[in-house]
């Protein structure tokens, strides 16, 4: 017999490697093309019920989830499963070594009718596998496996990078501190698997701009290395990282490369392990989803610049935009850098402002932020310490959204992610405070 008011969860998964040559998320997708892959991606998706409420959240290994991808894997798991499409969440891990989705270039329109056949049949593994689970949630600190990739130099300036790749005594220190907090929820489920969800701050660039291999990147090894070793399932997400990555050439001695991917993700795992014991167990689980619709206001600046993006966009694309010949002329025309260009031209023709959905979600005193958009640190660190739930659990690169929304710190120091970004200055914290309000009212 089935127990009333209790919280059951199941978990799917299923891979969305691509059949053949696509072309790759992450720098220059348009000559980036897949050659090998060190690892497999996977969709895995968590179903929860409490009740007649069905939920059903997903995890991709993918850059991003944007609003065409988004909504046509809804299609399909809205037909595979019956569960209504407001009640279906997608995040992406942001790997920048996956399928660049969102384009029509080679192999990617096929790539999408396995993509969405995948989603599909994880939800519906996910509802099939629904079993009684007791909660337990908490949080870990980590130790230099999180930077902020603003770096201040000996000048005075500031200068941004995945690596910290600057000349010796330049580089004096961060922009500023990182979020390390580590969050897990664990799912005790009667009779099988316990399920764990873990949500971590870190950028998926392992892989330069410059690789030509499928990666989920260090996701995939935080994963294997924690079901390996606890008999469990786990579905991992990216937390506020938009200004955040798995490197650092000040903080350590020991610098995590690109190679390295499979160590730090066992690091990571172990963390997640070594937590484990002082988990809080939740005793109320009811079960709430709520969606809002909030506008905010659309970057204009620059646009004086328009009259150069052609000359800079043309020398890009003759020569590659990490080109030292390309960026040279991109900052004689006033622009950071190739991209910059294209965002400002892209938002010539845009509204002044901009819809985005953000949606939370509680299962008694535990909060989820589900944000759109590459939130940084500080936002993500904002919301926990202000949310009335006991833990909220942050996850970004969600539904319907792709690019950054910097701090005011980030474009006051001019950042990359503050030159292409879609959004007016203040947005981030704007977004944030609304989050709080969501949860608020929610309790």
């Amino acid at each position: 017999m089935e127990k009333t008011n209790a919280l059951y969860v199941g978990f799917g998964r299923a891979s969305i490697m691509p059949e053949g040559v696509v072309h790759l998320a992450g720098g220059d997708a348009a000559k980036r093309r897949s050659t090998w892959a060190k690892d497999t991606l996977y969709v895995t998706c968590v179903a929860l019920q409490e009740g007649a409420q069905k939920v059903l959240v997903y995890t991709m290994d993918l850059i991003t989830a944007d609003s065409a991808n988004a909504e046509d894997a809804k299609i399909a798991i809205c037909q595979a499963t019956g569960i209504p499409e407001e009640n279906i969440l997608l995040n992406a891990t942001h790997t920048h070594a996956s399928v660049s989705i969102r384009t029509n270039w080679e192999g990617v329109v096929e790539y999408r009718k396995l993509f969405c056949a995948a989603m599909a049949q994880a939800g519906v593994d996910a509802l099939a596998d629904l079993a009684p689970a007791t909660v337990y949630y908490g949080d870990t600190m980590t130790e230099r496996m999180t930077f902020v990739r603003h770096y201040k130099l000996s000048d005075g300036s500031y200068a941004g990078a995945n690596f910290g790749n600057f000349k010796n005594g330049e580089v004096v220190g961060h922009s500023s501190e990182a979020d390390g907090q580590l969050q897990i929820v664990r799912f005790a489920r009667e009779g099988k698997k316990d399920v764990l969800m873990t949500a971590f701050g870190a950028h998926g660039t392992f892989a330069s701009t410059a690789d030509t291999y499928i990666s989920a990147d260090f996701p995939s090894p935080t994963r294997e290395y924690i079901e390996a070793n606890n008999d469990c399932l786990v579905a991992h997400f990216i937390a506020a990282a938009g200004d955040q990555v798995p490197s650092s050439r000040i903080k350590t001695e020991e610098r995590f490369d690109r190679e390295q991917y499979k160590e730090y993700g066992a690091a990571l795992g172990q963390y997640v392990l070594d937590a484990l014991p002082g988990l809080k167990k939740l005793e109320n689980t009811t079960l709430k989803l709520v969606t809002k619709t909030v506008t905010y206001p659309a970057n204009k600046e620059k646009l004086h610049l328009l009259p150069y993006v052609d000359e800079v966009v043309a020398k890009a694309k003759e020569l590659g935009n990490i080109h030292k010949e390309t960026v040279a002329l991109a900052r004689e025309k006033g622009f950071s850098s190739y991209f910059e260009a294209t965002a400002i031209r892209a938002r010539s023709n845009a509204p002044d402002t901009r819809d985005m959905n953000l949606r939370t979600m509680t299962i008694g005193n535990l909060g989820f932020a589900f944000a759109p958009y590459e939130m940084f640190g500080t936002q993500g660190m904002y919301i926990k310490a202000h949310s009335p739930c006991d833990m909220t659990f942050i996850v970004t690169c969600s539904e319907g959204a792709k690019g950054y929304m910097p701090s005011k710190l980030g474009i006051e120091i001019g950042c990359y992610e503050a030159c292409v970004t879609q959004f007016a200055p203040g947005t981030a914290e704007k977004l944030a405070e609304d989050f709080v309000a969501m949860l608020t009212r929610q309790q």
